[in-house]
């Protein structure tokens, strides 16, 4: 299995370099595993749905404000879909780059969702670390987002359907 690197940049001038094992890529999606190491974990309904060394599957699509993470425990077992704001990527053979944009959306298996870090978000645009119209982009990325939840259009057919063991 071939690795690469992504390189994660987080304004204003965060840049953090992973390794990750490339599992599939194409024109329109790259899609790489990686062991994660949550700055926090993400507990729901007393359950550890995010945490340290669990899996991830990560699908970063060409030209979208967002990147999936397909999370999985330590038992193997899926426990949701980890969500990015991220400005779209330019995507290259050996490595891509990502530029966080502070929103977050986790999507539990049965479809409820929750929006991370809004206060990070808010930080960042009040102190001018995001532009605004940015941070309007961003939102509407979300927001975005949100409504193929609700609508039951989230994830991609390509997410859904990829397996990885």
């Amino acid at each position: 299995m071939k690795t690469i690197t992504l390189t994660y940049k987080r304004l204003p001038d965060r840049i953090n370099y992973y390794k990750q094992q490339l599992l599939y890529a194409d024109d329109d999606v790259i899609v790489t595993t990686q062991k994660i190491k949550p700055s926090t974990e993400m507990i729901q309904n007393g359950k550890t749905v995010l945490g340290d060394n669990f899996t991830a599957i990560w699908f970063v699509f060409s030209g979208l404000w967002y990147d999936i993470g397909k999370i999985y425990n330590l038992n193997n077992e899926w426990t949701g879909y980890f969500c990015d704001i991220i400005k779209p990527v330019n995507l290259s053979s050996n490595n891509f780059e990502i530029v966080d944009l502070f929103l977050d959306l986790w999507v539990s298996p049965d479809g409820s969702y929750e929006i991370q870090d809004e206060d990070e978000f808010e930080t960042a645009l009040k102190k001018g670390v995001i532009a605004t119209e940015l941070a309007e982009k961003a939102r509407n990325a979300l927001y975005d987002l949100i409504d193929e939840v609700v609508s039951g259009k989230f994830p991609p057919e390509f997410v859904k359907n990829f397996k990885f063991q």
